[in-house]
């Protein structure tokens, strides 16, 4: 066990909501329901079930909303192609879990417009072919490790991980230092992809590069072909601004349910 999973077990058995909570609605005779929440653990950001709610840094939403554009905006032109965020995964293979990656690309998808709570592999008949988790402050060991060996048993071909440098404890009360992981399915197996000069990682799938800025206080996604950084069309982009704001009112709205829940 790491120290960062000691930790966070420490800090679980002081607030049992530290991870996020799960909703759950009975009905009594009459058909009136009433709603209750259990406290989720860290394997459940492995295997999380619908309505679950996890503890997340404004920052890490900001940044996944950022991408989502990016990436739709990159494949807009492709009608085959899906670009998913947190949709959960059912793979083929029986026994392994089933995360809902920050954001997963799909080929020759049907109907990638079509609202989905889950994608089933077999069902629509393609695995993601790219998969890019940004790291969770409360949850770095399974982006950063245990999701690597999730990815590469589903056949996922390109798994990418950004991270802020915010892990446990550290949470947007330092500056970030951003950094970028790239793994490529080769014979069955992960291969680490090497970061050129800039600290950056190339997709093969997406023909670009990803990668912290001069700075290291947030990413860049750079086009292959036209050497610039990817700037999502103006009807689909979000203000970075809005989109921190709107995310940190969701954190902050979780948090004030999570301190009702705890009195």
């Amino acid at each position: 066990m790491t120290d960062a999973q000691i930790q966070n077990a420490d800090q679980a058995d002081l607030d049992p909501f530290y991870y996020g909570r799960r909703q759950v609605i009975r009905y009594d005779r009459t058909g009136q329901p009433s709603y209750t929440y259990l406290p989720l653990t860290a394997t459940d950001f492995l295997d999380p079930q619908a309505g679950d709610e996890f503890v997340q840094t404004a920052q890490h939403d900001a940044d996944v909303r950022t991408l989502r554009a990016i990436f739709q905006h990159l494949h807009r032109f492709n009608p085959a192609i899906g670009v998913l965020s947190h949709i959960k995964l059912i793979w083929p293979s029986a026994g392994l879990a089933q995360p809902a990656p920050d954001l997963a690309i799909f080929p020759e998808m049907s109907d990638p417009d079509r609202q989905r709570t889950v994608f089933n592999v077999r069902e629509e008949g393609t695995t993601p072919s790219f998969v890019l988790e940004v790291v969770s402050p409360r949850f770095a060991t399974a982006d950063l490790e245990q999701k690597v060996a999730i990815y590469q048993q589903a056949g996922v071909q390109e798994y990418f991980i950004i991270d802020a440098g915010w892990h446990e404890g550290q949470a947007e009360q330092t500056p970030p230092v951003y950094q970028v992981f790239g793994y490529q399915l080769q014979t069955g197996v992960y291969l680490a992809l090497a970061p050129d000069a800039q600290g950056r990682v190339y997709s093969a799938v997406n023909k670009l590069w990803i990668g912290p800025t001069p700075a290291r206080d947030s990413f860049v996604v750079i086009d292959a072909r036209t050497q610039q950084p990817i700037t999502p069309a103006a009807e689909r982009e979000e203000p970075v601004a809005a989109a921190y704001a709107e995310a940190a009112n969701r954190a902050r709205s979780l948090a004030e349910q999570l301190d009702f829940l705890r009195l």
